[in-house]
């Protein structure tokens, strides 16, 4: 069956530039002879790309059935579909100019059928999707024809644009080819971002930084993979996941590498992909007042101020303030994070009084806090 998940952003560059510089040693034509090579067909659509509807899909051999009917020479094509026929898939390419086809770098290519004078053609379509329109471009690594001019032997690396836009296909077939598809890795980070797109410190020295490769197959779609993971931080891992402890900053340009080379073991080929994580502090202390408690009646100067005031990353905060109508310094307890201070005479008028009282905090990384509890004091 056809595999396929939603992706996310991408570095495309170093997408098409990995494929070309490791498949360009694949590149022949070869002779009319033909061997049982691999049929895949795979390809990674971005968000708002509206032939791949921003999915990944890896079709193999064993889903369905890959073939290509006779062409003229400057023109090749290949049909994939599922024995359901809920699945159909088609990649139309074409030369510039009648030329026969060679391996190499077919640049500006328009829709095929449709270009003019120096333009090649490109046009993949999927289930009744397609561009009327199309930019981009192809790498032609192989092709093989029989005496009839029907294809037997493909590999070709395309980027496709519908219409005109920036969202992007690209995909990759293999038809009765040894030329191994080679899959970008994708890393997932499972932390989330703070507010300077760093992982939020947890303690002290940082924050445990999660990463995947879980969302990783290999050319046939399956789960025949290697991992090994390195970073900066000299931490290593062979396992499909991987932790460490970001360093606490304070220069999220300052950043931990993170580098997961995965080897696909279906075809012999490895690649890389990198990700880089911040660890910062944005979380203000953590204040807690004990006592008074909202509403509460306190009788004269019989009114004691218990505060808890404490931070995950800078532990006991040393630095706060009291505002009762001016401000009023306090010191701390370094050992409980806690203080207890007498700040209020009893009032000099009859009846009960309404005061409310504000602690403020500010931690090392400059992240500040606040409560307030309001009461009545009575004489």
């Amino acid at each position: 069956m056809v595999r396929s998940s939603k992706t996310g952003e991408q570095s495309i560059d170093k997408v098409m530039q990995l494929l070309r510089s490791t498949l360009c040693v694949f590149m022949f034509v070869g002779s009319a002879s033909t061997f049982a090579g691999q049929n895949i067909l795979y390809y990674s659509s971005q968000a708002g790309d509206w032939v791949g509807q921003g999915q990944e899909v890896t079709f193999a051999g064993a889903d369905g059935s890959f073939s290509s009917p006779p062409t003229i020479p400057n023109f090749a094509r290949v049909v994939v579909k599922a024995p359901n026929g809920m699945q159909l898939f088609s990649l139309n390419l074409g030369t510039a100019d009648g030329a026969s086809f060679q391996p190499g770098a077919y640049e500006n290519a328009v829709r095929a059928g449709s270009q003019g004078p120096g333009r090649p053609g490109l046009d993949f379509s999927a289930n009744g999707r397609g561009c009327s329109r199309v930019t981009g471009r192809f790498d032609l690594l192989e092709i093989v024809r029989d005496a009839s001019g029907a294809v037997t032997q493909l590999a070709v690396n395309w980027e496709q644009h519908c219409e005109g836009g920036v969202p992007a296909l690209f995909g990759q077939i293999r038809f009765n080819s040894n030329v191994p598809v080679i899959k970008t890795p994708k890393i997932t980070l499972e932390n989330p971002l703070n507010a300077r797109g760093c992982v939020e410190a947890s303690n002290p020295t940082g924050a445990v930084v999660s990463m995947n490769a879980n969302n990783n197959a290999d050319a046939a779609g399956g789960r025949s993979l290697q991992f090994s993971w390195s970073s900066t931080t000299g931490d290593a891992g062979t396992d499909s996941t991987f932790s460490f402890n970001a360093p606490l900053t304070t220069d999220p340009a300052n950043p931990v590498t993170v580098t997961l080379s995965l080897t696909d073991l279906t075809n012999n080929t490895s690649s890389t992909a990198s990700k880089s994580v911040c660890a910062s502090d944005t979380t203000g202390p953590a204040i807690v007042i004990f006592s008074p408690t909202p509403g509460q009646v306190v009788n004269g100067d019989n009114l004691i101020l218990d505060v808890s005031i404490q931070d995950a990353v800078d532990k006991n905060i040393t630095q706060y303030e009291v505002l009762v109508g001016s401000d009023f310094l306090s010191p701390i307890d370094p050992n409980t994070g806690r203080a207890q201070q007498q700040i209020l005479q009893a009032p000099q008028v009859n009846g009960g009084v309404s005061v409310t009282i504000t602690v403020r905090a500010l931690d090392a990384f400059g992240n500040s806090s606040s409560r307030f509890v309001t009461f009545t004091q009575t004489p």
